[in-house]
């Protein structure tokens, strides 16, 4: 099982379509809005085709506040740069005025929200149509993939089992083993009596990929019968979508991998303009004229 994407808080749209598309170099490839809450912007960011498990979204609160860290928690962001490419991103990110540490195989960093990326070298890299165009990265140094994150929680253990008997992904030393080089690293709360409260720079979510819809809703009937806490089953339009909580309450979703993001719109123009999933179609108007109002224009957030 790898990778589908992973969602995140924001507080500044700009600045966070800026430092991932100018900074990182990724395509915002989806510029839409929470489909729980239209009042939501959500942005998503990946490689030009917006490859699952190539996609990092945020979702813009600017009233929300900053985030604590308790009992439960996703902590970073781990992506994947080739072999070779970590002097690279050393030099862009000190040119930008980012503070970076060396670590083993790759680097760490903070983005505006203070959530930590770790960069780390894998043998893959993009190709052909994956490739970012005019980002100024060479796509031989341009980012490949999402990794994986940090999950820490009151019981590593009954986390882990989570893992291993609902998804049946193999748990070695506390870290759930992805295929190829992702992972989610479990650790034990340091602070158990804390009440994590979400903010900007929260993880929202992680997600994994499914071949089909028939496989997605296997794992659903599987949770009901291990009697874990199914939250809801979505439609995304691009994908659909399980959601469960894991024992130290953090949410798990499985997405399929098609539709795509090309679903609604040309792969050319992906990001430069509102998009929305067609069972949202009849909303745009209004959706439009909600955002004019608070002065988002969709068609220009990524000049």
């Amino acid at each position: 099982m790898q990778t589908h994407h992973i969602s995140l808080l924001t507080r500044d749209a700009e600045q966070n379509v800026h430092f991932y598309t100018k900074v990182l170099g990724m395509r915002l490839v989806k510029n839409s809005v929470n489909q729980e809450n239209i009042r939501i912007r959500h942005l998503f960011y990946g490689d030009y085709l917006g490859t699952p498990g190539t996609v990092v979204t945020f979702f813009v609160l600017p009233l929300l506040g900053r985030r604590t860290d308790g009992k439960h928690f996703f902590n970073n962001i781990k992506l994947a740069i080739p072999q070779g490419s970590t002097d690279y991103w050393h030099h862009r990110l000190d040119d930008q005025g980012i503070e970076v540490t060396e670590i083993g195989n790759g680097l760490k960093f903070n983005d505006p929200d203070n959530i930590e990326i770790k960069m780390l070298e894998t043998t893959e890299r993009l190709t052909d149509w994956r490739v970012v165009p005019n980002n100024g990265i060479p796509a031989e140094n341009q980012i490949a993939r999402f990794l994986g994150t940090e999950l820490h929680v009151p019981d590593p253990t009954a986390t882990a089992s989570f893992f291993h008997d609902w998804l049946g992904i193999t748990v070695k030393d506390n870290v759930v083993e992805l295929e190829g080089h992702e992972s989610i690293d479990l650790f034990k709360s340091q602070q158990p009596e804390v009440r994590t409260r979400f903010g900007w720079g929260s993880i929202d979510h992680i997600a994994l990929q499914v071949p089909s819809e028939k496989v997605l809703f296997d794992f659903w009937d599987k949770a009901e019968k291990m009697n874990l806490n199914r939250e809801e089953y979505a439609d995304r339009g691009w994908f659909k979508s399980i959601y469960v909580r894991d024992p130290g309450d953090n949410r798990i979703e499985l997405a399929t991998t098609a539709p795509g993001f090309g679903l609604e719109e040309s792969i050319l123009t992906m990001g430069s303009q509102l998009s929305l999933p067609p069972k949202f179609m009849d909303q745009k108007q209004s959706i439009i004229d909600f955002y004019a109002k608070q002065g988002v224009d969709f068609h220009d957030v990524d000049d």
